[in-house]
């Protein structure tokens, strides 16, 4: 009975913009480095539980495809796209011919090998120049501007600490009218962390949606399993 009531005493706190993100960092501080921060965990677990998340399912795909769909709405003119996270790399085959460039990074030796097996094979999107990076979202070092830079489902993997100077610096690989898509789940840090982008970024539009399951509905439900996600674009702010 206590754990249920403390976590919605803290999703309370999470939900309050500034107190959420006060809260969230000071609970982060006495967490210390975290599981899924680390290499190891996500190469054992892209071989085991977490294999979904490599591609060809309902959810990632609804996610790829939702993600290109408003990249094409906010930044028409996009050739270029930096995927931070991009576990198998199939965010890659919902790019039309508009786009010549795709560079694919994630934390996983697993994630970039399966990417690089779908796209150099015969599956892949052959009128895309593609580059696979094995690399941390903090250390990757971008080769050059783009046009989209997109964190899908992994910004909310980062230390709270380190999210505005993430934002920040990616902010500097834009072209000159380059975007952000930022895919979050609903989930309680998830609102600490959009806290922090609001702050480093403008908000330019933005897409909710959830797989239903179980029966019809119009409503938006939290849900652990078939969470409800919120893709939304942004540009840096003019100073």
């Amino acid at each position: 009975m206590f754990k249920p009531l403390l976590s919605r005493i803290v999703g309370t706190l999470y939900a309050m913009p500034f107190v959420g993100v006060r809260v969230r960092g000071l609970v982060e501080s006495f967490r210390g480095e975290r599981n899924y921060q680390n290499r190891t965990y996500w190469n054992e677990s892209l071989q085991g539980w977490a294999a979904s998340y490599l591609g060809g399912t309902l959810a990632i795909d609804l996610r790829n495809s939702m993600t290109v769909l408003l990249a094409k709405q906010v930044a028409p003119a996009a050739k270029s796209v930096l995927d931070l996270g991009c576990a198998g790399g199939t965010l890659a085959l919902c790019l039309g011919s508009e786009y010549d460039t795709y560079c694919g990074v994630d934390i996983s030796d697993v994630a970039i090998a399966n990417a690089t097996e779908l796209l150099d094979g015969p599956g892949g999107n052959p009128a895309i120049s593609h580059q696979l990076a094995v690399s941390t979202v903090q250390d990757f070092q971008p080769p050059r501007l783009f046009d989209v830079i997109i964190f899908n489902e992994v910004m909310y993997y980062l230390p709270l600490t380190q999210i505005a100077d993430a934002v920040r610096r990616y902010s500097g690989y834009l072209t000159a009218d380059g975007v952000i898509l930022i895919s979050l789940k609903d989930q309680q840090q998830c609102r600490c962390v959009l806290t922090v982008v609001l702050k480093e970024l403008e908000f330019l539009h933005g897409i909710v949606y959830q797989q239903v399951t179980g029966r019809p509905d119009w409503k938006i439900v939290y849900s652990r399993e078939a969470p409800g996600f919120l893709v939304n674009a942004f540009k840096p702010k003019k100073n």
